[in-house]
């Protein structure tokens, strides 16, 4: 079993309902549910959603990660549970933007509180984590990996966290270069112009049970509720 702790926003709101028609997939139900979307026939827009449709929309916090003997996902749930309890929601304001060569909801500005965050769980949850495999780290070192995303996968088993860490919740698989400019004008007619506001005020655990299956959202943690939203930095 494969385990990841993210943030989903709720299953109601407009932004959730939204993107889970863009991708093809209810993140909660996993139900399919792919839209019409103007400039796009259906088999070109299932195949640019078909690689973020298997997680859903969501922000990872902590990578997917194996579920180390010894440890169960109700122990895992538990100790989320606590930890989301000591955090104050915050709100984030998110744009659409490239990523290389892929799209994603990312903030409008730098949110270090976020970053800290999602370091702070990496930390916190990495005893339940299995380490990889020799073969499984130099697998994934065959990317274009720099030297803080190598040590990252080394000691961590994901490239992609602390200094390496960007908050985004993704809308496409890759695009092709020429496709680009037509890909964005698409996302800006169906998700809007402005930017969209979310509150980061929960932590998600979606485990995966077989590795081609998809994710699927296991237990929703909300954090304590203060007097009032603080806004994210």
């Amino acid at each position: 079993m494969r385990c990841a702790i993210t943030y989903v926003p709720p299953p109601d709101d407009p932004l959730s309902l939204r993107a889970a028609a863009w991708l093809g997939r209810d993140a909660y139900s996993g139900a399919p549910c792919l839209a019409d979307v103007e400039g796009l026939t259906a088999a070109d827009h299932s195949f640019l959603t078909v690689l973020p449709r298997r997680a859903g929309f969501h922000a990872t916090l902590k990578p997917p990660f194996v579920l180390e003997t010894g440890h169960s996902v109700h122990e895992l749930e538990r100790r989320l549970g606590e930890y989301a309890h000591q955090l104050q929601p915050a709100r984030v304001a998110l744009e659409i933007a490239r990523i290389a060569s892929f799209f994603a909801f990312v903030p409008t500005a730098p949110v270090p509180d976020i970053v800290r965050l999602a370091a702070n769980i990496v930390a916190e949850f990495d005893g339940f984590r299995r380490p990889l495999e020799r073969d499984e780290i130099e697998r994934r070192s065959a990317a274009r990996l720099n030297a803080a995303q190598l040590a990252n996968l080394e000691k961590w088993g994901s490239p992609f966290v602390f200094d390496q860490y960007h908050f985004h919740m993704t809308l496409t698989g890759p695009v092709d270069r020429s496709e680009r400019d037509h890909v964005a004008r698409v996302l800006e007619r169906y998700f809007g112009r402005q930017p969209v506001e979310i509150v980061l005020d929960r932590l998600v655990l979606a485990v995966q049970d077989e590795a081609h299956e998809p994710f699927r959202i296991h237990s929703t943690h909300r954090f304590a509720l203060p007097s009032a939203l603080r806004i994210a930095s």
